[in-house]
Formats: structure tokens, sequence, C-alpha cells
């Protein structure tokens, strides 16, 4: 139900508060179905092991997380936004490096020394800091459209094998 009213987000009493494009709006709170499926788990578990490795980095690494957070910003939400705390940026970071099975990391990229840059900078795509999926899927999709002339004529002409 539409509601105009002062902004919220998140529950209150029995309601849920959410905004959209169209306005503010609110819903009767409810428990959602936790189905646990084995993909669920699986990002859980890798929240919670990034989680552990934020406890074992040294205080002064710790602190150059904390600095360079400072310098980046929260998602929008409520027309509000502000500096990330280390911890935040910490899991932002390893959590997205994890899930592409790459090698996490004990200090923020701007940290890192050219070298390690480098690296970093291969799958860095601009404001989300994930791997280039749009760009490098239809890159992939036009060399397969392109070639798809040639295949078709080769599988069309080509037949299958005698089995003997």
């Amino acid at each position: 139900m539409k509601v105009l009213d002062i902004p919220r987000s998140g529950k209150r009493g029995d309601r849920v508060w959410q905004s959209n494009r169209y306005g503010q709006y609110s819903y009767p709170a409810f428990v959602p179905f936790n189905p646990r499926t084995p993909a669920q788990v699986a990002v859980r578990g890798v929240f919670g092991e990034v989680s552990a490795r934020w406890r074992t980095l040294k205080e002064e690494e710790r602190v150059i997380w904390c600095a360079a957070a400072k310098r980046k910003k929260s998602r929008v939400r409520l027309r509000q936004c502000g500096p990330l705390s280390g911890f935040l940026y910490f899991m932002k970071i390893n959590v997205a490096l994890a899930k592409r099975g790459v090698a996490q990391v004990d200090l923020p990229p701007e940290h890192c020394g050219p070298g390690e840059r480098t690296v970093l900078s291969v799958n860095y795509s601009g404001r989300f800091e994930q791997v280039p999926v749009g760009p490098t899927l239809f890159l992939r999709g036009n060399q397969l459209i392109r070639g798809w002339d040639n295949a078709v004529r080769q599988f069309a002409v080509s037949a299958p094998a005698p089995s003997g």
C-alpha cells in the first residue's frame, strides 16, 4: 500500500517499509522461507570465512583498511550515503574475490604495490570492482556469431560417423 509519510526503511513493529521509484510503501512483516540450498549455504560460508579472516589481521592492516574505507561511500539509501568502515570495505573486496575463486588480499587494492595492482586491475570494470561480465559476454557472443556461418556449413555437410 502506497503511503505518504516521512521516509522510512526497514521493519517497524509488524510492518515493513520500503521505497521505490513510485514512492514509499509498506506491507505486513513475515518470516521468509529459508530453503538452505547448496548455493545459499556456500555464499554464507564465504561470508563467514572472510569475516573470520578479518579477525586474524594485524592491527596495522586493519588501520590501513579503515583509512582506505574512508574514501569509499556506501550505497545510497533513503537519499543518504556515507563512508564505509574498514571491516565493510574488507568484506566488499574479499567476498567478491572469493566468489570468483581468486586469492583474497590482506591490504586494500589502493595500498598494493605496482606489481600486485596490475594483477587486480585486470578484472576491474569500473564502479563495482567485479569481472566485466557484460562486455565480455558481448564480445564472446560476437565471436560466436561471426563463426556461426562456417559452423552451420560444417555441421550441415558432415554426416555422423558410422558406428561399427
